[in-house]
């Protein structure tokens, strides 16, 4: 079985133009990104993004035209089909309630120097209001000395942590006015501060389907069918079998992308505050309780999703946009890491090479399967790989190594 390069011109069959190319990629992307990042906002700029998007769409599907031709029952399917897709696509920022960072202490803090965090304000009322002072210089909690790399986000997570979540004391070491004392805070439970809500997967999987209805829409709104995402079924199985090798490839362009980013981590000092952030990843997967075969049967819908709108949608209609195959996958890569800042900086960077990776094969096959297979397969792997690091321990013992203290 061989690798041989496709014309990737019949992608671009019945491609519409490129202000109606840039204007449907545009549609998808505000879609995917920002009502998910506008929840914690409130309902009201959530309610008005979600009505523009509305009428976004229903102007790039045109049902009047049908309409107008006496085809009544086609153009109210198209609406009431785009707002199912909608509605699966953003119902996650609706209904379920945002992640946040808990305020056990009610205080913020700043970098000081030469170490520790230093208290900038203490809001009245809350647990640190009369123990805790504008200008104390945190030292360590609970007897261990805060990061030396990155002690304003060690003393979040610790804090966040402490206790498992339960009511507990914090012991503090601080410097006040030149003195080094202890200081005692009790604190309560913390609030729930996941990543992953319960029933987060269910709503991924349902906004899986939800854009994925989206993309078929405009595809059919411009006379475009599977093959035109590199979906057709002619010779599936073979790409199917072709994802097998594309798996250990994933891991080689995932370990060439991590080397660089890990030296660029130890150069500005990142290490600490990276590994956190995966840990917090990690650990929120972790907790979703979710055993391997459904997180894999999981991954079938998300990340065919992903793949159908960065690969086999924004591609093309990035070529119309950028007339140039590469740069259109380079563009969509970036976008597809932008869509992963929260598990930190240098993952955004990782991801990315690995959207250019499937965007490249996508590109050289012009057919979608086989990157589904390896971007599932690769998604399962280490969710399985975290599930074993977390249940044996190990998870925290590489996590405390690598975090600078």
């Amino acid at each position: 079985m061989q690798w041989t390069a496709r014309d990737p011109a019949p992608l671009l069959e019945n491609a519409p133009p490129r202000g109606r190319a840039m204007a449907e990629a545009a549609l998808v992307l505000v879609t995917v990104f920002v009502p998910a990042n506008l929840a914690a906002l409130g309902r009201t700029p959530l309610a008005v993004v979600t009505v523009l998007l509305a009428l976004w769409g229903v102007a790039l599907l045109r049902p009047w035209t049908e309409w107008r031709a006496g085809q009544w029952g086609r153009a109210v399917a198209q609406v009431l089909l785009y707002l199912l897709a909608l509605g699966a696509s953003t119902g996650s920022s609706w209904f379920m309630e945002p992640s946040q960072l808990p305020a056990r202490l009610g205080v913020t803090h700043a970098r000081a120097t030469p170490a520790g965090a230093r208290i900038t304000a203490v809001t009245p009322g809350q647990p640190a209001d009369g123990r805790l002072e504008v200008g104390d210089r945190i030292l360590s909690l609970d007897g261990a000395p805060l990061s030396s790399t990155n002690p304003e986000e060690d003393l979040r997570t610790r804090v966040r942590e402490a206790g498992g979540g339960a009511s507990t004391d914090l012991r503090f070491t601080l410097e006040r006015a030149g003195e080094v004392r202890e200081v005692t805070v009790p604190v309560g439970p913390a609030r729930n501060a996941r990543l992953f809500q319960p029933g987060a997967m269910t709503w991924l999987c349902l906004r899986a389907l939800g854009m994925s209805l989206l993309v078929a829409l405009l595809l059919w709104r411009n006379g475009q069918g599977l093959a035109q995402v590199g979906l057709g079924r002619e010779g599936l199985g073979k790409e199917l079998l072709l994802g097998l090798p594309a798996i250990p490839a994933t891991y080689a362009v995932h370990i060439a992308a991590s080397l660089p980013l890990a030296a660029i981590a130890a150069l500005f000092k990142l290490a600490g505050k990276e590994t956190l952030a995966r840990k917090e990843v990690a650990t929120a997967l972790v907790d979703m309780g979710l055993s391997v075969p459904v997180f894999a049967a999981a991954m079938v819908l998300v990340t065919g999703f992903e793949e159908l709108a960065f690969r086999g949608f924004l591609v093309p209609r990035l070529r119309v946009v950028l007339d140039n195959w590469y740069a259109a996958v380079l563009v969509s890569a970036a976008l597809f890491g932008l869509g992963h800042v929260y598990e930190g900086t240098l993952a955004v960077f990782q991801t990315a090479a690995l959207g250019a990776w499937f965007g490249f094969v996508f590109l050289y096959r012009t057919r979608l399967p086989s990157v589904m297979v390896a971007h599932a397969a690769f998604n399962t792997l280490n969710f399985a790989l975290m599930l074993w690091l977390q249940r044996s321990g190990l998870l925290e013992k590489l996590t405390s190594q690598l975090t600078p203290q």
